[in-house]
C-alpha cells in the first residue's frame, strides 16, 4: 500500500456504542489537565470502519503512563461493573502490532482529550494474538468494505512485525501467533502460508542488510 492511500481515514461515527460511550468518559474527565489516549481492538474499526461491527467493551490506554487511568474509568462509571458495553484500561504493552505503528496512526481531538486510533492493519495485527471468530469476521468486514489489507500487504505488515513471532517469555502463556496467522491465511485468504519463507526469511534478510544483526534460527519453532 502506498504511503499517499487514506482509504481508512473517513469520519468517526460518534453515534456508534464506541463513540457514545467514548464521549461520556471524555465529558467526565477532570478539566486540569490534557489526556491522550490511544484505543485498540474493534472500536477503531467500529468508529471508522464498520459501524456495526459489535464489542462488549472499548480498549484504551494512556499514552501518559504515570495516569491511573483505571481510577479514571471508575471515576466515570464506565468501567466493567457498571454493566453493559464497558471501558477496558490497559497498557501500551497490551497492544501488540507493527513497531511502526504510531507513524500511520490518525489522532484527533475530542472535547479535552486527543485519541489515537492505529491504522486498521495494525488493530488486526492486534487480534491475531487471540483469533477468536469475532476477530476473524473483523479481518472479513474490513476487507469486504475497503479491499485491505490484501493477502501481499499483510505479509509486509507482519514482516515489519517480525518480533511477534519470537518464542513466549512464559511457556504458560505459549506464543499463538505462527499458528493463529497460518489459521488466518486457511480461513480468511484461502490460502497456505509458509511463515518461514514469507514473513520471518525476508524480514531477517532487510534487518541483515540494514543493521548487520545476526539472524536467530525461529525455524525449529515454527516447526513445533
Amino acid at each position: 500500500m502506498s504511503s499517499t492511500e487514506n482509504w481508512w481515514k473517513g469520519e468517526i461515527n460518534w453515534a456508534t456504542p464506541a463513540g457514545r460511550l467514548l464521549d461520556k468518559f471524555l465529558a467526565a474527565l477532570p478539566d486540569d489537565r490534557a489526556f491522550h489516549f490511544v484505543l485498540f481492538g474493534s472500536a477503531p474499526l467500529q468508529l471508522s470502519i464498520d459501524h456495526a461491527l459489535l464489542s462488549a467493551d472499548v480498549d484504551l490506554f494512556s499514552e501518559n503512563e504515570e495516569e491511573d487511568l483505571a481510577a479514571l474509568v471508575e471515576a466515570a462509571k464506565l468501567g466493567k461493573s457498571q454493566g453493559g458495553i464497558y471501558l477496558e484500561p490497559g497498557h501500551s504493552l497490551s497492544f501488540r502490532a507493527s513497531p511502526h505503528w504510531r507513524a500511520r496512526a490518525r489522532s484527533l481531538t475530542r472535547r479535552r482529550a486527543t485519541l489515537t486510533l492505529p491504522h486498521p492493519h495494525d488493530v488486526l495485527i492486534g487480534k491475531l494474538a487471540r483469533l477468536d471468530a469475532k476477530d476473524v469476521q473483523a479481518f472479513r468486514r474490513v476487507m469486504e468494505l475497503t479491499g485491505h489489507p490484501t493477502a501481499d500487504e499483510f505479509k509486509k505488515d507482519l514482516q515489519n512485525a517480525v518480533d511477534l513471532f519470537r518464542p513466549a517469555f512464559d511457556d504458560d502463556s505459549p506464543n499463538r501467533y505462527p499458528e493463529n496467522t497460518r489459521r488466518l491465511w486457511r480461513e480468511v485468504f484461502h490460502a497456505e502460508i509458509d511463515l518461514q519463507r514469507d514473513i520471518i526469511a525476508p524480514a531477517l534478510a532487510k534487518r541483515r542488510e540494514n543493521y548487520g544483526e545476526t539472524t536467530p534460527d525461529y525455524k525449529h519453532f515454527l516447526e513445533r
